[in-house]
């Protein structure tokens, strides 16, 4: 090469181009994990309206109203109409108490006292559950008085 010619050596743009590489491979498995654990969150988070909401409505109808979680389907409905499915990311891992009309369906009635069946749930991302399930929340729901708590669930 000419003395005064400018431009990049083949080594220069190898390191270049090697660089990028490492680095896209940090960052795009957290991008990844940070929209699982946006999704598990958002499904917590519409599980626990779900429920404030039956528990209002049984409360001021004066009747008791149902909100059926089926985990097969990924799905939640109430006895007034409302239904929603929850994100491929996000899937109920388990859930405890209320009834258990079929395999992997629960159902559980509010009341117009504002006490309920009781329930556990806990929502987990798709994709961690099978790597030790870092991504879980827990929406538990007070037989008592019917308050609704989403808090870190342990593995």
């Amino acid at each position: 090469m000419r003395r005064g010619a400018r431009g990049f050596t083949l080594l220069e743009m190898a390191m270049v181009l090697l660089i990028i590489a490492v680095g896209s491979a940090l960052v795009v498995p957290m991008i990844e994990g940070g929209f699982d654990n946006r999704e598990v969150r958002r499904a917590a988070r519409q599980l626990a309206a779900t429920m404030h909401y039956c528990r209002g409505e049984a409360v001021a109808l004066g009747k008791p109203q149902e909100l059926v979680i089926d985990a097969v389907q990924n799905t939640v409905k109430t006895s007034g109409g409302r239904s929603g499915t929850l994100s491929d990311r996000a899937v109920i891992e388990r859930m405890d108490g209320g009834f258990e009309p079929a395999q992997g369906v629960v159902q559980i009635l509010f009341y117009p006292n504002g006490s309920t069946t009781g329930a556990d749930v806990v929502v987990a991302s798709r994709n961690d559950r099978a790597q030790g399930g870092r991504n879980r929340l827990l929406i538990h729901l007070d037989p008592l008085v019917g308050t609704v708590a989403v808090r870190d669930a342990a593995p």
